[in-house]
């Protein structure tokens, strides 16, 4: 699966995130005609169908706004499921919290940008800190991770790719992912050249490979 390589998983998209990062529909809340579903219902649903599955990919919006994520992870660890955490690293608090009890088994963790681009996705003057603070906690950890990015033009450029590297070495892999772009507005993306030579330029601090190429993944 994509979504976490080398498994079979099936993934828990909560939906809502504070960050307004150009084309991404997850930020409103769950969407009209779909409401929230009973986290309890859900846990039962992976329950019967755990013989199929390997772990549950957690992932959003930003799972950890929700104050119910502790309580939802526990319950999927009582499956003896492995589980992984997609967050944007906004809440590095939270995420503390989950290492120190053991309630995730592997992180993948977006960076947006540089520091000063992130005021482009957020008003709070110190997320680009918050952000690598929860970079830090999995660097200093011994749980599997990785750090990814999206390559959005406009949000982010090839060349800032590896200072964004130099930041996160020690890290286990840093992914670079492909924009896909939709709607009539969207830009269109970087050539996979230009990720591919950008990729390169980041392998000097850590493991970096490059997602949704159209020649494959690097």
């Amino acid at each position: 699966m994509r979504e976490w390589p080398g498994h079979i998983a099936t993934s828990l998209r909560i939906a809502g995130c504070a960050f307004t990062c150009p084309w991404c529909p997850m930020g409103d809340g769950p969407a009209e005609g779909n409401p929230a579903l009973d986290w309890a219902d859900v846990v039962a649903h992976i329950d019967a169908h755990r013989d199929m599955l390997d772990g549950v990919v957690v992932t959003g919006g930003e799972p950890t706004d929700d104050p119910d994520l502790p309580s939802l992870l526990a319950a999927l660890k009582d499956l003896d499921i492995a589980v992984r955490l997609d967050t944007n690293g906004s809440r590095p608090d939270v995420l503390a919290f989950l290492l120190a009890e053991a309630l995730v088994d592997s992180v993948a963790l977006d960076i947006k940008a540089v520091p000063a681009r992130y005021r482009l996705l957020s008003p709070e003057r110190d997320m680009p800190a918050r952000v690598l603070e929860s970079a830090d906690l999995l660097r200093a950890s011994v749980i599997d991770h990785e750090f990814r990015t999206t390559v959005i033009p406009g949000v982010v450029e090839p060349t800032e790719l590896p200072r964004i590297a130099r930041a996160l070495a020690g890290g286990r892999l840093y992914a670079l992912q492909q924009y896909k772009p939709f709607g009539a507005e969207a830009p269109a993306p970087f050539s996979d050249e230009t990720l591919s030579l950008a990729a390169g330029a980041c392998r000097r601090f850590l493991p970096t490979i490059v997602r949704g190429l159209d020649i494959g993944e690097d």
